[in-house]
């Protein structure tokens, strides 16, 4: 019996890496297909990272360029070129762990003679365009930078395999999960598109934290009479969870939200009974070693509501853990709600003095009212930010999952309405399956408010519809007989089949490739005409992608979660508003640029999704309309198209525009006080 558990242990374990090693080559090769990404020069594979994944990358390069290895982290600890004129930590403030991870990775096999020969070859690009070196290799720091990242998407693909079939108790549960993932893998993940986003390190992070809490919860539930919390505390079973929730924080800002929402239904199952009051306060334990371990990256996870509902749990469980039992049940539940909630709001007043994370708050208040500054008409304006669009639901109907998904949740719930009556509900319901359900539900809130969430929804979703194999629930239907699981199996799988293979095919057959001409003639020409001490504001996305690729120091960046960032952006986008040129000229000059970049596509509002959506738009409504109803020009034409005074036209092709600030020229007039004559 032993020698057959360990068998089908192992050849588990085996499938769950076949599945990580499928979903490798399957991201792996849509990313090739996308840009040929094999075929471009080393200036074009790093353009190719658009927006903030730029900047990430731009770090990893320092760390692997440096003379030294200590050289490079005191380069990106002391950082004077994302937001100049300030020098900042760049660890602390933009999660920079996995590019230090890599970047040590790198310098080490590169040490080793590890990394071995990169093959390249001359690519004609045609058009009057110059040839380009191409090389492909571990050699090449793009390759090695990418593989890591495919290698966590293995991890995604194993661990979510894993996780279906042990809540399910059941091989067949896995594999719906997988075949679910791969039919909306589009809606479960963009890594395929985004490699460098925090995201893409980070989520397979969190899904095996959440694999952990679940097992963990399962084993010390079940086993609540042999335990006490005392040597549940000792007990280093899942040691690794506080490593893995650790990691999460040092990778991605948003984990602690998701870690938030896991402390609070932690505490539902507690206060339902659910989960005795020493498994949360073992998983607690956990969330404050690691925590602790986060304190040198500063203010963003210290000072944040995460910390706050932590200690404050944590405090209120050890205070009632010598009274439970003894006090009325109900008596405890009110304790422990309203202690919980006063110690995590005693401790927010006492460290949190912290606003970055105001503009999430504003953003999910504008979702559910009238509420609308610049700032979330920026974030709402963008379709990742915007409500889970009706297409996502048409997929994951066609292709089955809700209603897998939906038809699992229904059959735990009958399972234990069941089994209520005889035990109580607290003994009935399964902790794992609770906890993923609630989890689960979380996840679809959070996807249908904000849509670059799905994430988190949609892989939680082919976990759920796993459960629909697990043999006790089959049973409640009548469904007993091995041969009668797998006929509903294969009967499931071709259902799941029929729209699911269509949109792997018409995943797989899209080719694509990346050119970007116009802004390889703008990073050319500011290498080859601008000092390197200068200094570049614009938009934000082109502002990374400089950086990048010109080592030029900018004022603004596409890290929008910072405070000082966003009244900075502000500041530059001033460009797109209606004010006069002077003013602008001036707030730029305060802020010590020497060059601004303006790009055809926000000057003229062109692919500007929704009505109302344009840059100027979003000033317009920031000022009430005032300055439209007095006949004000959007400034952003004006100088696009060659009226730059008081700035210097230096640069213009098909889409970019760069002005020069000429301070010795410049010179402010200011009228003269009048004199009053007396008589």
């Amino acid at each position: 019996m032993d020698a057959a558990r360990i068998a089908y242990a192992f050849f588990i374990l085996l499938l769950a890496l076949g599945f990580g090693l499928l979903h490798r080559w399957h991201v792996s090769t849509l990313f090739e297909n996308d840009r040929h990404f094999s075929h471009l020069s080393e200036m074009e594979r790093e353009m190719s990272f658009r927006t903030e994944m730029g900047m990430y990358y731009y770090y990893y390069k320092l760390m692997i360029e440096a003379p030294t290895w200590h050289e490079g982290l005191e380069r990106l600890r002391n950082d004077n070129l994302s937001q100049y004129p300030k020098v900042i930590n760049a660890d602390r403030t933009y999660n920079l762990f996995p590019e230090i991870y890599a970047g040590t990775l790198y310098r080490l096999a590169e040490s080793l003679g590890l990394l071995g020969e990169s093959q390249c070859w001359q690519t004609e690009r045609g058009d009057g365009l110059s040839t380009v070196m191409s090389c492909q290799g571990l050699s090449v720091p793009s390759y090695f930078y990418i593989a890591i990242v495919w290698s966590l998407a293995m991890m995604t693909g194993s661990v979510l395999f894993l996780y279906a079939t042990y809540l399910s108790g059941s091989i067949y549960g896995g594999l719906i999960a997988i075949l679910a993932f791969f039919f909306n893998h589009t809606e479960c993940t963009r890594v395929q598109w985004t490699p460098p986003l925090r995201e893409s390190f980070a989520y397979p992070l969190l899904l095996l934290q959440m694999f952990r809490v679940t097992m963990c919860l399962d084993k010390y539930s079940s086993e609540r009479r042999k335990f006490t919390w005392r040597n549940v505390l000792w007990d280093n079973a899942y040691a690794d969870i506080f490593i893995v929730t650790k990691l999460c924080l040092f990778s991605w800002q948003f984990s602690q939200f998701i870690f938030t929402i896991q402390i609070i239904i932690l505490l539902i199952l507690q206060w339902l009974r659910i989960i005795p009051r020493y498994v949360t306060l073992y998983l607690l334990f956990h969330h404050i070693i690691a925590i602790a371990f986060t304190f040198y990256q500063g203010p963003t996870v210290i000072n944040s509501m995460y910390t706050c509902l932590v200690v404050g749990a944590t405090y209120v469980n050890l205070l009632n853990s010598r009274v439970d039992g003894l006090w009325n049940p109900y008596l405890l539940l009110f304790s422990d709600i309203l202690g919980t909630i006063g110690s995590a709001r005693f401790v927010k007043s006492a460290i949190i003095d912290y606003d970055d994370y105001h503009h999430i708050y504003n953003l999910v208040r504008s979702k559910l009212s009238g509420f609308r500054d610049f700032h979330t008409m920026l974030y709402t304006c963008s379709p990742e930010f915007d409500f889970l669009p009706y297409e996502t639901y048409e997929i994951i109907v066609k292709t089955f999952l809700l209603p897998t998904a939906i038809l699992a949740g229904f059959l735990a719930i009958y399972f234990w309405y069941r089994d209520f009556r005889m035990r109580g509900y607290s003994q009935c319901i399964e902790p794992g399956i609770a906890y993923n359900g609630l989890q689960t539900g979380a996840f679809i809130v959070m996807a249908f408010l904000v849509m670059r969430l799905k994430l988190f929804m949609t892989p939680h979703l082919c976990i759920i519809a796993g459960m629909v194999f697990s043999r006790k629930y089959l049973a409640l239907v009548g469904i007993k007989r091995e041969h009668v699981r797998l006929t509903f199996f294969i009967t499931l799988v071709a259902i799941m089949t029929y729209h699911g293979a269509q949109r792997v095919q018409v995943e797989r057959q899209f080719y694509g490739e990346y050119s970007n001409i116009e802004q390889e003639q703008l990073f050319d020409w500011v290498n080859a005409n601008t000092p390197k001490n200068a200094v570049f504001a614009g938009k934000m996305s082109i502002m990374a992608n400089l950086l990048l690729a010109t080592g030029r120091p900018i004022v603004n960046n596409p890290y929008y979660e910072s405070t000082e960032m966003r009244d900075r952006t502000l500041k530059v986008y001033e460009i797109y508003s209606r004010k006069d040129a002077a003013a602008v000229y001036e707030t730029l000059r305060k802020m010590q640029v020497d060059y601004l970049v303006l790009d055809e596509g926000n000057c003229y509002g062109l692919g500007a999704g929704k009505s109302g959506c344009r840059m100027v738009d979003l000033w317009d409504f920031s000022d009430n309309g005032r300055a439209k109803r007095l006949g004000k020009r959007p400034l952003c034409p004006i100088l696009y198209s060659g009226s730059a005074h008081p700035f210097r036209r230096v640069f213009a092709n098909n889409h970019y525009v760069v002005l020069r600030l000429d301070y010795s020229t410049y010179v402010e007039l200011k009228p003269k006080t009048p004199i009053l004559m007396l008589s």
